[in-house]
């Protein structure tokens, strides 16, 4: 006996909508506590996961801030070392010297709140208002940075002038790294770096649902942040929470046990890098109140979704049904070649659906037919146009040879001589030879560069290179040096009445290479001085490159790092100097793949 379609819609959604039912209730009823708690438990882990990282992060800035001052010997650590013969003169010359190398770093963070650095002597150096370091001195945190011997150690919450207390005001508090500075194997005294409390706060009061709680302990016990501020720098032995800590005894987990008579889920982790515990506590009454009322409800529920499901398997049957002949008889044609006639269904379903995207699969057809053939129109013009690009760079090289070739025969050596320059600074440009080139070859550049402007300015200026022959071979950047000098002679020697001088000079100094482009020409005011970067990369680009000063300081911080880049130093009337400090590079090291 042959069964109806509608038929078997209508007894398939049944038997599946019952059973469907059936199972997802009695399996929610079950399990519906269970994923209530794994989901708060997986919520609460990603949250203290993100602000432990987003903390350390934090910490590891401010570590870098203090390792960099505990290192440097020639502003720290000499200037740190006792001298009885030392006059006042060199005392405060030294004094002057380790003040204005910490006031350097003291804009490195805006959340850096404070930089204390002390001899063992007590003298001090400070930035920003800090613990006195007589006091510090005192304390256990002293004890404890001698013993780590130039390690950190991490000072819990305290205010910025009292190492014990915490100030009412949240700008007034502050968390610290410290760390011994070591001369050799003794130490001559110690940095102490403070960052604002308020950073503290932001990163673990994050809103938590269900009346949730999050702090965070020092490797003591005590309260680094709490949301009750009057727990700060206090031991959690003394709190209402103080059954919590012996069972902190892994790097991390999850565990239920009852505070102040409520059960609570208790998830927390130890941070490797500080060994400081940030624990939360969700209340299980909180978090089962939603499920509780669901589940009063959960055996209405489904009574009420099968009788409409059952009402709604009834009407899309019927629907569906009724259309899918018409349907199923255009795809035939279709199927037959005839892409030419649209059907029409107003079912207002999913068969309405399917109709129109049928129609509209139809019409993608057709278009996509056409487009086949203007696709392998336009490629084959845009190969013609590609062999055209091709051609150009290589038809000016030539001509330009050409050129030369005539000079050399008609003995015009100063058309020779251009000619030559201008296809070395050609080939270069074209992008011969990767990224990298020694500077012997970017000496040679200059020199062809310096040649064509030589005839530009009449003889204008004189050009003097004074290279060590020990850097000569050593890789840098292609192109550094042309537009320093471009600069120079518009903005320096152009402008200057008479004429001017121009020096290349370049030396190894510890690692690194020194190349210095420097001019007798009109100078720098001051004032444009300080903007000078900025002045030049939007507005006075090079003229031969399009790269400005600030273009060439770009690069060299993206690919030497931060650390590295142009200095320069002017006198209105006298000269400029442009220098340049990159490390030393051999070559073979960074040659293009």
């Amino acid at each position: 006996m042959r069964t109806g379609i509608r038929t078997k819609l209508f007894a398939s959604f049944s038997v599946v909508i019952i059973a469907s039912l059936s199972i997802v209730s009695v399996l929610w009823y079950n399990k519906y506590y269970d994923s209530q708690r794994e989901s708060a438990e997986s919520f609460m882990s990603r949250t203290i996961l993100d602000a432990n990282k987003s903390f350390e992060l934090t910490l590891k800035d401010i570590d870098y801030i203090s390792t960099i001052i505990s290192l440097n010997k020639p502003n720290v650590i000499d200037m740190l070392l006792p001298d009885a013969t030392e006059t006042l003169i060199e005392r405060l010359e030294k004094d002057r010297k380790i003040d204005n190398f910490i006031s350097s770093l003291y804009g490195y963070k805006y959340y850096i709140s404070s930089i204390l650095v002390a001899s063992i002597g007590g003298r001090s150096y400070a930035q920003g208002s800090t613990v006195p370091a007589d006091e510090f001195m005192r304390s256990i945190w002293y004890e404890q940075l001698l013993k780590q011997r130039g390690n950190k150690i991490f000072i819990t919450t305290h205010a910025n002038t009292k190492l014990n207390k915490v100030s009412a005001y949240l700008n007034q508090n502050v968390v610290s790294i410290s760390r011994a500075i070591m001369n050799g194997s003794e130490a001559v005294g110690y940095v102490n770096v403070d960052f604002n409390y308020e950073v503290v706060e932001r990163i673990f009061n994050t809103p938590l649902p269900n009346k949730s709680q999050l702090f965070l302990l020092d490797d003591k016990g005590g309260f680094v942040y709490s949301p009750r501020a009057e727990d700060i720098n206090k031991p959690i032995a003394g709190t209402d929470y103080a059954s919590v800590l012996p069972l902190l005894t892994a790097s991390s987990g999850k565990l239920s046990m009852r505070i102040n008579g409520e059960e609570h889920l208790v998830v927390y982790h130890t941070s490797d890098y500080t060994n400081w515990t940030t624990v939360g506590l969700i209340p299980l009454s909180e978090l089962l109140a939603e499920s509780r009322k669901a589940a009063n409800n959960i055996m209405l529920i489904p009574v009420l979704t099968l009788i409409a499901a059952l009402i709604v398997a009834t009407i899309i049957s019927n629907q569906i049904t009724k259309n899918i002949g018409r349907l199923r008889h255009a795809m035939k044609k279709v199927s037959a070649g005839n892409l030419s006639d649209p059907i029409t269904i107003s079912s207002g379903d999913e068969v309405e659906e399917l109709s129109r995207g049928f129609n509209a699969m139809v019409t993608n057809l057709r278009v996509l037919l056409d487009d086949v053939k203007k696709t392998e129109e336009q490629k084959r013009v845009l190969e013609f146009k590609a062999l055209q690009a091709q051609i150009n760079p290589h038809f000016l090289f030539n001509t330009l040879n050409q050129i030369k070739w005539l000079a050399d025969v008609q003995k015009a050596d100063n058309i020779k001589q251009l000619v030559t320059s201008l296809v070395t600074l050609l080939h270069s440009s074209m992008g011969k030879g990767g990224e990298f080139i020694s500077v012997r070859e970017e000496q040679q550049y200059l020199e062809h560069y310096l040649n064509i402007q030589q005839f530009r300015y009449y003889d204008k200026f004189d050009a003097v290179f004074d290279i060590e022959e020990g850097i000569l071979e050593a890789r840098m950047l292609k192109f550094l040096l042309q537009p320093i000098v471009e600069n120079a002679l518009i903005h320096g020697l152009e402008p200057l009445k008479g004429r001017g001088q121009l020096m290349v000079k370049g030396y190894g100094d510890e690692g690194h290479i020194v190349l210095q482009v420097s001019d007798n020409g009109v100078g720098i005011e001051p004032e444009r001085l300080a903007t000078i970067f900025d002045q030049v990369a939007e507005k006075n680009q090079s003229r031969f490159s399009g790269i400005g000063l600030g273009n060439v300081q770009e690069r060299i911080r993206l690919h030497y790092g931060a650390g590295y880049g142009l200095q320069i130093e002017s006198v209105p009337g006298l000269f400029t100097t442009v220098t340049m400090r990159i490390p030393i590079e051999a070559e073979g090291e960074n040659e293009d793949a």
